[in-house]
C-alpha cells in the first residue's frame, strides 16, 4: 500500500471514530429541574448576589477578601478614654467662719455626690505666718494660738487618717465646733472609728510642726497669692473663685471632662 492510500485510510479510521463518540454522547440524560420547579424571587436574588460577588472576587484575583487584624493604631482609636479625677485642694482656717461654711455647706454635699470623680487635700493654714529658732518652728495664725492648734489638729489628721472619705468627714466634724480643739478631735476621731493617740501623738511631736511648716509652704507658693479663706483650687487652677464657693457642686460638674455624672444637670 503506497505512502499516500495508507494516510487516507488513517484520515478514514479517525473520522468513524469521532462520528461514533458523536453519537455515544448525545444518548446521556441532561440534567433538568423538576417538574413544576420554580426558583422564588429571594432564592434567585441570593443565586445573583453570590455570583457578582464571586465575579469581583475573580477580577481581584481570584481569592475571597480576607478581614485583617486591627493595627496598633486601630486598638488604641477603640480604647476606652479614662478620665482623671478632679483634685480639689482646699486652703483653709480651722476657726475661720467662711471655711467652716464651706466644708459643711459646700464640699461636704459636693462629695457626697461626685466622690468618684474626686480627689481632695486640706491645708490647713491660711494666713498664718511660721517662724523658726533652733530648728523647732512656732506659728502666729489669723484668729490666735487657740486656731494654730486647731490648724494642728486639723493636719494630723489628714497625715494619720488615709481614708479620703473619712478625712472629710472628721474635718467636718471638728469644724463644726473647734473652740476646743483637742476634745473635738478626739470626738470626732473616735466617732469614725480611728485611733485618736496616733492623731493626738502627732500634734505634740515635731513631727505636727513639720507638717504644719509644710501646709504653710503649700500655701505660701500659690500663685496668685492667696488674698481670701478659704481659697479652693481645682486641678491646680484658682479660677472662679466667686462660683465655687457659691455652688461648689455646679463647677465641678462643668470642670469635670468624662462622663456626666447623674447629680450633674
Amino acid at each position: 500500500m503506497g505512502g499516500g492510500r495508507l494516510i487516507r485510510f488513517m484520515i478514514l479510521v479517525l473520522v468513524v471514530v469521532l462520528i461514533w463518540k458523536v453519537w455515544d454522547y448525545s444518548d446521556l440524560p441532561v440534567a433538568e429541574p423538576p417538574p413544576n420547579f420554580q426558583m422564588s424571587e429571594r432564592e434567585s436574588e441570593a443565586v445573583e448576589q453570590k455570583a457578582s460577588s464571586r465575579q469581583k472576587e475573580i477580577e481581584a484575583g481570584g481569592k475571597p477578601q480576607q478581614i485583617l487584624p486591627l493595627t496598633s493604631t486601630q486598638h488604641e482609636e477603640l480604647e476606652v478614654a479614662v478620665y482623671p479625677p478632679l483634685r480639689v485642694e482646699v486652703y483653709y482656717e480651722a476657726l475661720c467662719p467662711d471655711s467652716r461654711y464651706f466644708v459643711m455647706k459646700q464640699l461636704s454635699p459636693a462629695y457626697e455626690k461626685l466622690h468618684q470623680i474626686l480627689n481632695i487635700a486640706f491645708i490647713p493654714y491660711g494666713k498664718a505666718t511660721t517662724h523658726e529658732k533652733d530648728g523647732k518652728y512656732t506659728f502666729e495664725c489669723q484668729h490666735g494660738q487657740l486656731e494654730c492648734k486647731a490648724n494642728l489638729v486639723h493636719a494630723c489628721v489628714t497625715n494619720v487618717i488615709k481614708d479620703e472619705e473619712k478625712q472629710l468627714s472628721v474635718i467636718h466634724c471638728m469644724i463644726d465646733k473647734n473652740n476646743q480643739p483637742m476634745k473635738a478631735g478626739q470626738k470626732c476621731v473616735e466617732k469614725y472609728s480611728e485611733n485618736w493617740e496616733n492623731v493626738e501623738s502627732c500634734v505634740l511631736s515635731e513631727k505636727g510642726a513639720s507638717i504644719m511648716k509644710h501646709m504653710g509652704d503649700m500655701t505660701n507658693s500659690l500663685n496668685p497669692p492667696v488674698s481670701f479663706i478659704p481659697t479652693i483650687t481645682i486641678d491646680g487652677s484658682q479660677d472662679d473663685q466667686k462660683h465655687i464657693l457659691q455652688d461648689l457642686h455646679k463647677v465641678l460638674c462643668k470642670r469635670y471632662r468624662g462622663p456626666k455624672q447623674p447629680s450633674c444637670k
